[in-house]
């Protein structure tokens, strides 16, 4: 796919946010009673989006059921799938652990705590070719109306350490033109501008 400039449609970066997940969790105990288990990749999607959101404060809630959520990239939650396949070598699944074990486990972490109502989709197709997508989907949802926001986030295993992500907000509004290097950078590196 091509890098299509997103100007024509006036969809511009409204915020970003770039986290490691070995940073604090501030939002655990948000649903402390309703999560038993996350994987550690899940939880730092969730701060990354957490972080993006923040400027807006009580605006977001206003938007929260009308915010769609795009998680871009090929990594899957990878404590989650490692423990899930180590059990069904022991012919058990944990009721627990197997929900969170899928690909799209972190987008629905963020979507129960931070109350985003959709539509939700989980790409994983790398991250570059992802966003191309996610892009078009974006800009033609907040287009027509069926979105006040658009989130796009990527969840970023790490071979040593905490995982991190970044995460992206867009909106309609006047500003730079998005395009796909420019949210590519963000959601890779935490650094929007050009």
């Amino acid at each position: 796919m091509s890098s299509p400039s997103l100007e024509h449609a006036s969809i511009v970066l409204r915020a970003s946010a770039f986290v490691s997940g070995a940073r604090p969790n501030l939002y655990a105990a948000r649903v402390k009673g309703t999560v038993r288990y996350a994987d550690p990749m899940s939880w730092s999607l969730v701060m990354a989006i957490g972080e993006a959101i923040a400027p807006l404060g009580d605006d977001f809630q206003s938007w929260a059921t009308r915010c769609s959520l795009i998680q871009v990239g090929p990594a899957g939650p990878p404590e989650a799938m490692a423990q899930v396949a180590s059990d069904a070598l022991r012919g058990f699944a944990s009721p627990v652990r197997f929900p969170s074990a899928t690909p799209s486990a972190p987008a629905g972490l963020a979507c129960i705590v931070h109350g985003i109502r959709g539509p939700t989709l989980a790409l994983t197709l790398p991250v570059e070719e992802a966003v191309s997508l996610a892009l078009h989907l974006s800009s033609d949802w907040l287009s027509r109306g069926v979105v006040e926001g658009a989130l796009i986030a990527a969840p970023l295993p790490s071979g040593v350490g905490s995982p991190t992500a970044g995460c992206v907000l867009l909106a309609r509004g006047e500003g730079p033109s998005v395009d796909v290097a420019r949210v590519t950078r963000a959601l890779r590196e935490g650094r929007a501008l050009p």
